[in-house]
């Protein structure tokens, strides 16, 4: 009885050191991010995460498909993380509830089974809700330090606004959604492609969960409804003739390739001052809303620059 016993403590010792050899392998460190770390376990997570989110089975082909890309956001993630560290930025809860209240409803589940549904997917939920939480700190760390920096033309746009009212002219808005990859003039032409035929396999909103680098990847890509005068002319090029549901061909920028949907569109009349008044408001915004992303770019690629990111 004491031998069998014996050989059952053993049995156990032997699976747990197994056990044990195993996690440290699968957490190992993959990537060092100025002081922060990215291990095999958080992109593994970060992967599983993109395709159960974006509809996609977790196979070895999707699992191939993102893994860089994965990797990418991870050191983005990183490089904010490490930023928000130096300033005093504390976390919007509502906003972090609301966004997992809209990711419950997307999945069509309640919002006290989402934890459990992570856990049946082998996502960690706290995880997630730890990046998402980065995600509005960032944003609202841009927002803190550069929004006196952001000097709208007021009397522009109320000219601007005046002579339409002048000429009877109608504002066009349109709903906009958006996927941003980050490429090299090698990797391109094959982004290109893999992008259009995800959007034609799974849809943008899916596409843009599973690719695409922009803060909006956490709505699919959704940007929402702006004024066609208050965009820049590059785009107004390429969104205004789309119909309902149609994509760009991708626009090319520095380091970035962008394709934007056209969800819905609609005519305004400006027909009093409150209504001038909203429109000239939304200009102002959206404005605002471009020039800040501008700077959230210039600001995290300057932390990129300075911070030694070390791959194992």
């Amino acid at each position: 009885m004491k031998i069998l016993k014996f050989i059952f403590i053993q049995i156990i010792l032997v699976t747990l050191v197994i056990q044990n050899i195993n996690s440290s392998i699968t957490n190992k460190i993959i990537a060092k991010v100025g002081n922060e770390i990215i291990t095999q376990l958080e992109l593994e997570n970060k992967i599983i995460t993109s395709l159960v989110l974006s509809g996609q089975e977790v196979n070895q082909k999707n699992i191939n498909q993102i893994k860089n890309l994965s990797f990418k956001k991870l050191i983005d993630l990183k490089l904010k993380k490490d930023e928000l560290k130096n300033y005093e930025i504390k976390i919007n809860a509502l906003a972090i509830e609301n966004h997992m209240k809209n990711i419950s409803k997307k999945l069509k589940i309640k919002n006290n089974l989402l934890k459990n549904f992570f856990k049946t997917k082998m996502i960690d939920y706290e995880t997630y809700k730890n990046e998402v939480e980065i995600e509005f700190m960032w944003q609202k760390l841009i927002n803190t330090i550069y929004s006196s920096k952001v000097n709208i033309d007021e009397k522009e746009i109320d000219t601007e606004i005046n002579d339409m009212i002048k000429k009877k002219e109608q504002i066009l808005e349109y709903k906009l959604a958006e996927i941003e990859i980050v490429y090299d003039e090698i990797s391109r032409p094959e982004l290109v492609k893999e992008i259009k035929e995800s959007i034609k396999e799974i849809g943008f909103s899916e596409t843009a969960v599973k690719y695409s680098m922009s803060p909006t990847s956490l709505n699919g890509g959704e940007i929402g409804w702006v004024n066609s005068n208050s965009i820049s002319n590059n785009l107004l090029k390429e969104v205004k003739n789309l119909k309902k549901g149609e994509v760009t061909t991708g626009i090319i920028n520095r380091d970035n390739l962008i394709f934007f949907k056209m969800v819905d569109k609609r005519i305004k009349e400006i027909n009093n001052d409150l209504n001038k008044s909203e429109i000239k408001k939304d200009i102002i915004n959206k404005k605002k809303s471009e020039l800040l992303n501008l700077y959230s770019s210039s600001h995290l690629s300057k932390k990129k620059n300075n911070t030694v990111i070390e791959i194992r």
